[in-house]
């Protein structure tokens, strides 16, 4: 099942489940992009309107404001390179290694960021024309906690795919 190539194994993958990890990742990448532009856009214009202006007042609120998509998009482009870990039909494991050890890193310091965004409004005063409300904007965080744990998973299939999702994709009884 697995060969060897000087230092670099190889492991062989269905032709179909190679072509899904080729189109799957870019789609999943671009749509994992858009969607957080989108949901940035949408979340500056609702600020916007229920404070005034788009951004809090304070820096320490700019960067829970900022951080956490950034984080998203980072999981976005691992995604969208997933697909370097293939060479022809092989799953090159030392790149997909490096991959989910990238994506694991990205996640859970998105899952750091998203944590910090949501507690910095109740912790501080971020919005100085509602001295009184300190709550968080929920649609931001469970909206980018969404995107990043489907950005994650999506991921993780493409680079360490299932025994049994291979034998979903083969057409041949090896796996």
């Amino acid at each position: 099942m697995q060969g060897t190539f000087g230092q670099v194994e190889f492991v062989p993958l269905p032709p179909r489940f190679a072509d899904r990890v080729r189109w799957g990742s870019v789609v999943v990448g671009c749509s994992m992009i858009a969607g957080m532009v989108l949901l940035f856009g949408l979340t500056t214009f609702l600020q916007g309107i229920v404070h005034g202006h788009a951004f809090p007042d304070a820096l320490l609120g700019k960067a829970a404001a900022v951080l956490p998509p950034l984080g998203v998009l980072a999981i976005a482009v691992l995604v969208l390179t997933c697909r370097r870990c293939l060479r022809g039909d092989y799953l090159v494991v030392a790149s997909a290694a490096s991959a989910r050890s990238a994506l694991l890193f990205a996640y859970l310091l998105t899952l750091l960021l998203i944590l910090g965004s949501f507690a910095v409004p109740i912790v501080f005063r971020v919005w100085h024309d509602t001295p009184r409300v300190r709550a968080p904007d929920l649609l931001t965080t469970f909206s980018t906690l969404a995107f990043a744990t489907t950005g994650f998973l999506a991921g993780m299939v493409y680079v360490r795919p299932s025994v049994q999702t291979l034998r979903k994709y083969s057409d041949h009884p090896i796996w």
